[in-house]
């Protein structure tokens, strides 16, 4: 008996080309929703999707290190432009740490700390009732398909 497991059979571009309609038309609707948010959240003075990625991703034991958040997939260059207008729109305030001229701390504001909960309120409404449209029995399937997916492309790239 063989020890090594055979290889999975080659994907036909079919499955190709039905795989990619379906993670575009994910990735598309995801997009809409997330500027829907953006513009609900931000009302008047709106925040720009990386900005809202960035404070979405938050955690709750601020202050991070300049350059060590969470990824928010945004760039580095548009991470640090989004934290520069953060930080002029009162949202994030960076600091350093006393001894150490090189690292940044950033915080959020108490102004920062609203907008991150209005906006992980917001979302968190969203995705409840996007998963509220899935039958309960499926919904564990289907958020370990999406995880395996997450894994299978982090793997590829």
């Amino acid at each position: 008996m063989n020890s090594e497991a055979e290889p999975e059979p080659v994907p036909s571009d079919s499955e190709v080309d039905q795989f990619a309609a379906v993670c575009n038309r994910v990735y598309s609707l995801m997009h809409r929703n997330r500027s829907s948010l953006t513009a609900a959240t931000s009302g008047t003075e709106q925040l720009s999707e990386s900005q809202l990625a960035i404070i979405t991703r938050w955690p709750s034991t601020a202050p991070w290190r300049s350059g060590g958040w969470p990824s928010a997939h945004v760039s580095q260059p548009t991470a640090t432009r989004a934290l520069k207008q953060l930080e002029t729109r009162g949202i994030v305030a960076r600091g350093r740490i006393s001894g150490d001229d090189r690292t940044v701390l950033v915080n959020l504001t108490t102004r920062g700390a609203d907008e991150w909960h209005r906006a992980s309120e917001r979302m968190r409404a969203f995705q409840r009732r996007a998963l509220a449209r899935i039958p309960a029995e499926r919904r564990a399937v289907i958020v370990a398909a999406l995880a395996e997916l997450g894994q299978a492309i982090d793997r590829t790239s």
